[in-house]
């Protein structure tokens, strides 16, 4: 049954990136509509595959309060994108390293992602001109400040550049943490370390349902401070809210 399953949703996950990539091709332009299209587009792509894999999200709080901003997450797996773009209209920040990968690459290029790019100052320039140029349009833009995954047992130090150009500009900041929802003998949901990626989502495939708390805290305003002293505010915010939903003592 569970390689009925995979297989099942292995061609209905091609076909619907198929489907919607197709949907870009009207707005491979380089000006905001087609930026803000594709934002939307990228939640119709999330909440199709999250209706594939049978992920369940329970949201707590209401996403109607998003309408533009700086969206900041724990990172635990490559499920989290799913969860997040089934949710919000979102443009990605994607590593740069990934434009290189075979079709994935191609594929994300039709999204208009902002690339993260740390190779020098002048590709971090431009990079920090995107996202503000992004926060000024009010298109939301969701980034992972921990810079890698975890295995959710807590949050990683956060990089501070993900920050600037929110601090510049006095943009909101959107905190989200997420957690999953983990079954006796079922595999860790969470890919992190150096864990392979092809066994690892050939297992995910094979799992009847996939249940994840989607948890909303309420935005942070930058009040004049510089891009380390919000990171080091929003992550003492979201650990503390993490640990509560952990169930472990405050620290």
């Amino acid at each position: 049954m569970s390689i009925l399953r995979r297989l099942y949703r292995l061609v209905a996950l091609i076909i619907w990136f198929a489907a919607t990539g197709s949907l870009t091709i009207p707005y491979l332009g380089n000006n905001w509509k087609c930026v803000r299209n594709c934002a939307r587009i990228a939640r119709w792509w999330g909440a199709g595959i999250a209706a594939i894999l049978n992920l369940k999200i329970c949201v707590h709080g209401d996403p109607a309060i998003f309408t533009g901003g700086l969206l900041v997450s724990n990172h635990v797996s490559y499920l989290d994108i799913i969860v997040h773009a089934a949710n919000f209209p979102l443009r990605f920040t994607p590593k740069i390293e990934i434009k290189r990968w075979p079709v994935l690459g191609w594929y994300l290029q039709t999204s208009h992602p902002i690339w993260i790019d740390r190779s020098s100052k002048q590709a971090s320039a431009r990079t920090l001109k995107e996202f503000s140029a992004t926060l000024q349009e009010q298109i939301p833009l969701i980034v992972y400040p921990e810079g890698t995954s975890s295995d959710g047992q807590g949050l990683l130090p956060f990089k501070s550049t993900p920050f600037e150009a929110a601090s510049q500009g006095n943009f909101p900041i959107f905190p989200i943490l997420l957690k999953y929802r983990e079954q006796e003998r079922q595999p860790t949901l969470c890919w992190f370390g150096d864990m392979a990626l092809a066994p690892h989502a050939w297992r995910i495939l094979g799992l009847p349902a996939i249940q994840v708390d989607l948890y909303l805290l309420p935005p942070v305003q930058p009040q004049g401070r510089n891009r380390k002293e919000l990171a080091e505010h929003v992550h003492e915010l979201m650990t503390q809210e993490y640990r509560k939903i952990l169930g472990k003592n405050p620290s």
